[in-house]
């Protein structure tokens, strides 16, 4: 393993089965703790694990928000196959507070309106949650 940096060292004790190697300038991400030794990790360490995501398949573009960006009224097009019933649809500012909350119903495949001239311009994340299949997907919607 290599590092590039500005500065940094290796220390190593064999007998004591102990080694270290330290960096200036990264900055770090965890500390671990036990009784004996606390032990900060950057992202010099090495053997890092990774995070599986589902992969969201390419013509999973089943919501559609238009105009956007927005200045009065927004269509939300859920075309999800097979998509009835209700669907939960909140906004939420940058900050992450809930600023509108509605129910919609879906009819075939007609946009539902959504008010938002009451919003002040801004960027906005846009969650709509279907009953029937249950799905979850957030847009942005930026609004004038």
């Amino acid at each position: 393993m290599q590092v590039l940096a500005t500065a940094g060292g290796y220390y190593e004790n064999t007998g004591a089965g102990l080694s270290l190697s330290w960096t200036l300038g990264e900055p770090a991400y965890t500390t671990l703790t036990s009784s004996e030794i606390i032990l900060t990790q950057g992202f010099q360490q090495g053997n890092l694990f990774g995070t599986n995501l589902e992969e969201i398949p390419t013509d999973a573009t089943d919501i559609r928000v238009y105009p956007n960006p927005a200045s009065g009224e927004v269509n939300i097009a859920v075309t999800l196959p097979n998509a009835k019933g209700r669907a939960t649809v909140e906004v939420y500012d940058i900050a992450g507070r809930m600023v509108k909350s509605t129910s919609a119903v879906m009819v075939g495949h007609e946009p539902y309106r959504l008010d938002v001239s009451s919003l002040p311009s801004g960027i906005y994340l846009l969650r709509v949650a279907t009953e029937s299949p249950a799905a979850v997907r957030v847009v942005k919607l930026v609004k004038k």
